[in-house]
């Protein structure tokens, strides 16, 4: 939600992803990191009413991205090759459809299924937040603490705990786990009253 408009939303630069939102760090040749100002935040205040969950005050968040220059996935590099290839003005969405709009919501999902399709995968098992769920999963693979796990996704509270799929061979393995911990305790006894 933070990278696209919403559903029927309108690209304002005061409150929308551009290009002006990207600090290479230290410079744009050297970028070890970049600085992603988001200009308003997914922190909500929630109300009574579900229609009313906004965030009030616009505040925004910076994001620091850490470069992975030998990963063909480097956000930063693909950032560069965008600034490179379609040089933009500093109000302009920092991404767009084909026809030069905001990129929207329902352009991302449907562009994203339609990659999978093309690869061979079910697309219907992709959803806005499967982004969420993936870095969630990620990191909790990769032995992030949940403290950690909290940090990257800007959550605050236990939400993200929801996203993480945990592999069905680690469940059963912690299962069996279970059974072995009481081989050598004796039988439980009932205190006496």
């Amino acid at each position: 939600g933070e990278f696209i408009l919403g559903k029927g939303g309108k690209y304002l630069s005061s409150l929308n992803l551009s290009h002006n939102c990207v600090e290479f760090l230290p410079n744009l040749e050297h970028a070890t990191h970049i600085c992603l100002t988001l200009p308003t935040s997914k922190t909500i205040r929630a109300t009574s009413r579900a229609a009313d969950w906004t965030n009030p005050f616009h505040k925004g968040v910076s994001v620091t991205v850490a470069a992975t220059l030998r990963w063909p996935t480097c956000p930063v590099t693909a950032l560069k090759n965008l600034f490179a290839k379609f040089p933009c003005k500093a109000q302009a969405p920092l991404f767009e459809e084909p026809g030069g709009k905001a990129l929207s919501y329902t352009y991302f999902v449907n562009a994203i299924r339609s990659a999978l399709a093309l690869a061979g995968l079910s697309p219907e098992c992709f959803a806005g937040h499967s982004c969420g769920i993936g870095a969630a999963s990620a990191a909790a693979a990769a032995g992030y603490s949940d403290y950690e796990v909290q940090l990257l996704g800007r959550w605050h509270s236990d939400s993200y705990k929801l996203y993480i799929k945990n592999d069905s061979s680690q469940i059963l393995h912690l299962s069996s786990l279970l059974h072995m911990a009481f081989i050598n305790l004796t039988p439980y006894k009932p205190p006496a009253l």
